[in-house]
C-alpha cells in the first residue's frame, strides 16, 4: 500500500469512526492501530494520523485503547502529551500499565539523545583542549586516529551484520520456496530464522547501549550487592534465552564490608557481561553444556582498590585469540554465531569511566581469570592501578 493510499484508507476510517465509534468491528479497529502504529515508525506524523490516534484512544474497547497506548512513543510531542495524560488515567489498569511504559521508553529515548549530544560536546572540548596544550597538528593526529578507529569499528559491524543477514536469507528463501511441504521441516526453518533476528536484536541492542556515553553520577555501593544483582541479572537472561545452564554452578565470596563509589546500573552490567562470558565458556555453541563452576571473588589492595575476580575453568582462549580480545574492540569474539563481541569491550568502557581496569588471564581448555579492578573512591580518567590489563 502506497503512503497515498495508506492516507485516503485513514481519512475514510476516521470519518467513520466520528460518526461511530462502533461503525468497524472492533477486531478491525485494532487492524487499524496497528497499521498507525507502522505509519508513525515510518515517520509519517500527519493531522490525519494523529486525529486518528486521539479518536481511538477514547474507543469503546480497553483492548483497542491498549493497542493505542502502545505506540505513544511515536507520536509528534503535542499529540503524545494530550493523549498520554489521557490514557495514564484510563480505568483499564492494562491500558495505564501500557501508556506508562510508552512514557518510559519516550524518557529513556530522551535521556540517551542528550547523553549523545553531550558525549560530542566533551569530544569537541577535549579536541580544543588538545590544539591550545600541544598545537593544530597533534589534535588533527588524534581526530585522524579517532577516524581510523571508527572506520575499524564500522568495517566489523558491517562485516559481522553480513553474517546474520546472509543466511537469513537463505532461511527465508527455503521458507518461500520449499522443496516440499513438509510442516516439520518449515517449522524448523521458522525457527531458525528466529534465531537469527534474536542475534540481530541483541546485535543492535549492544551496539546501542556501546554507543551511548557512560554516566558520572556515582554513590556508594555495597560490592557484594552488585554481584549478587549482576548473577541474577546474568542467570534471567540466559534462562529467557532458553539456554540450559543448570550444570554450571556460581559460586560468590564477597566480603559484606566492601563498598565502592559507583554508577550501580553500569558496574552491574560490567560484572555480568563477564560473568555471562565465564558461564558460557562451557559451551561451545549455546545449546550442549558441560558441567562447571564459576567462582566470583573479591579483595582489598592497598585501602585504595577493590578487585572483583572472576574464574572459571572452561573452555579458554588460544594465544592469538587472547590478544585480539585485550584489545576490547567491539565485534571480537570467540563465540561465531552467537556472540555479538560487544560484552567486554561495553565493560572495559564502564569501568575505565570509573579509573579503573580490566584484566584477562586464560589459555585453552585451562579456563580464564578476568579481573575488574575499581578505585573505592569516584575517579574520572586515568590512574596508577595494582593491576595490570594483561
Amino acid at each position: 500500500m502506497t503512503d497515498q493510499q495508506s492516507q485516503s484508507t485513514f481519512r475514510r476510517t476516521l470519518a467513520q469512526l466520528r460518526q461511530s465509534p462502533e461503525a468497524l468491528p472492533w477486531d478491525q479497529r485494532r487492524q487499524v492501530a496497528q497499521a498507525l502504529g507502522a505509519a508513525l515508525a515510518g515517520g509519517d506524523d500527519s493531522e490525519v494520523v494523529r486525529d486518528l490516534v486521539a479518536t481511538l484512544a477514547d474507543d469503546p474497547k480497553w483492548e483497542v485503547r491498549g493497542d493505542i497506548a502502545g505506540l505513544l512513543h511515536a507520536l509528534p510531542e503535542r499529540a503524545f502529551e494530550r493523549t498520554v495524560a489521557k490514557l495514564s488515567e484510563d480505568s483499564n489498569g492494562f491500558v495505564r500499565r501500557a501508556a506508562q511504559r510508552a512514557l518510559d521508553r519516550r524518557r529513556r529515548v530522551e535521556e540517551n539523545a542528550q547523553r549523545t549530544r553531550q558525549g560530542r560536546e566533551q569530544l569537541r572540548v577535549r579536541l580544543v583542549t588538545l590544539e591550545r596544550l600541544y598545537g593544530k597538528a597533534a589534535a588533527d593526529k588524534a581526530r585522524q586516529v579517532a577516524e581510523q578507529m571508527f572506520d575499524a569499528l564500522m568495517g566489523a559491524l558491517v562485516h559481522e551484520m553480513r553474517g546474520v543477514l546472509t543466511p537469513l536469507k537463505g532461511i527465508a528463501f527455503s521458507v518461500l520456496h520449499p522443496r516440499d511441504a513438509d510442516p516439520a521441516a518449515i517449522r524448523r526453518q521458522l525457527v531458525k530464522l528466529s534465531g537469527r533476528l534474536a542475534f540481530l536484536e541483541r546485535l543492535l541492542d549492544d551496539m546501542r547501549e556501546y554507543s551511548q556515553s557512560p554516566t558520572l553520577e556515582r554513590r556508594s555501593e555495597r560490592l557484594a550487592d552488585l554481584v549478587a544483582e549482576a548473577v541474577t541479572m546474568v542467570r534471567e537472561s540466559l534462562k529467557a534465552s532458553a539456554k540450559q545452564t543448570q550444570k554450571v554452578a556460581v559460586e560468590v565470596t564477597v566480603p559484606p564490608e566492601i563498598s565502592v563509589e559507583v554508577s550501580r546500573d553500569q558496574i552491574v552490567m560490567a560484572i555480568g557481561n563477564v560473568v555471562k562470558n565465564a558461564i558460557e565458556s562451557y559451551t561451545d555453541d549455546g545449546k550442549k553444556w558441560r558441567a562447571g563452576k564459576v567462582r566470583i571473588g573479591a579483595r582489598m589492595v592497598d585501602g585504595e582498590w577493590t578487585e572483583v575476580v572472576v574464574a572459571d575453568d572452561g573452555q579458554g582462549m588460544l594465544a592469538e585469540d587472547l590478544d585480539d580480545i585485550r584489545q576490547f574492540q567491539p565485534g571480537k569474539t570467540t563465540k561465531k554465531g552467537w556472540g555479538t563481541g560487544f560484552g567486554l569491550p561495553l565493560a572495559h568502557r564502564y569501568v575505565a569511566a570509573h579509573g579503573g581496569h580490566i584484566g584477562i588471564e586464560s589459555k585453552e581448555n585451562q579456563g580464564t581469570t578476568v579481573t575488574i579492578a575499581l578505585p573505592l573512591e569516584s575517579q574520572t580518567g586515568e590512574r596508577a592501578c595494582p593491576t595490570k590489563p594483561w
